[in-house]
């Protein structure tokens, strides 16, 4: 299965991200790990992460000089909210 919501609402490489993040909402990814798991390449996946962190959708850490590590901002209303549509989504697909 490609993603709930990409299934729902795409096709979208936006949506295969949050998709995976929402799915994994407490381990934090580097831009790698997360286009290996939407099967995308990271040139893809990289302009996706700024539109995430600007509606506070995803939260970022430095790691090192250049790497950055992402993760679900489970605080954000919106996040959550949007935690709860994927699991009833998965019931019904």
């Amino acid at each position: 299965m490609e993603g709930v919501l990409n299934e729902t609402l795409g096709p979208s490489i936006f949506l295969l991200v949050l998709d995976i993040l929402l799915e994994y909402p407490n381990q934090w990814m580097n831009l790698r790990e997360i286009a290996r798991r939407v099967g995308k390449n990271p040139g893809s996946v990289s302009p996706v992460m700024p539109t995430l962190l600007e509606r506070s959708l995803v939260t970022d850490c430095k790691i090192g000089k250049v790497s950055v590590a992402y993760k679900l901002n489970t605080e954000n209303e919106k996040a959550q909210a949007l935690m709860s549509l994927r699991n009833a989504l998965k019931k019904v697909i």
